[in-house]
């Protein structure tokens, strides 16, 4: 397994209480695994009937996993990963 930065946003880091967290995994579904058994409050903001909710947009080195091959994206040591919230604003 390769380790991952995580960089979390908006109200899921005010969660996790860090903006960055390092995690073991190999794919973008064991980031998700680990991050909900960790932080379970991040679990109804994350995923829907085990997928990502279509509001959260997932970047694995600055390209979306809907591009890639979703919650099947494999990871490599040192690969990034930054997780967005819905923004608004006005």
């Amino acid at each position: 397994m390769g380790l991952v930065s995580v960089r979390l946003f908006a109200n899921l880091r005010e969660i996790v209480g860090h903006p960055r967290v390092v995690l073991e995994a190999n794919s973008m579904r064991e980031v998700l695994k680990a991050l909900r058994s960790e932080h379970p409050a991040l679990q109804p903001l994350l995923c829907e009937d085990g997928e990502v909710r279509p509001y959260i947009t997932i970047l694995v080195n600055g390209e979306n996993i809907r591009d890639l091959e979703a919650l099947a994206t494999s990871l490599s040591d040192g690969d990034e990963v930054a997780i967005f919230p819905p923004v608004s604003g006005g």
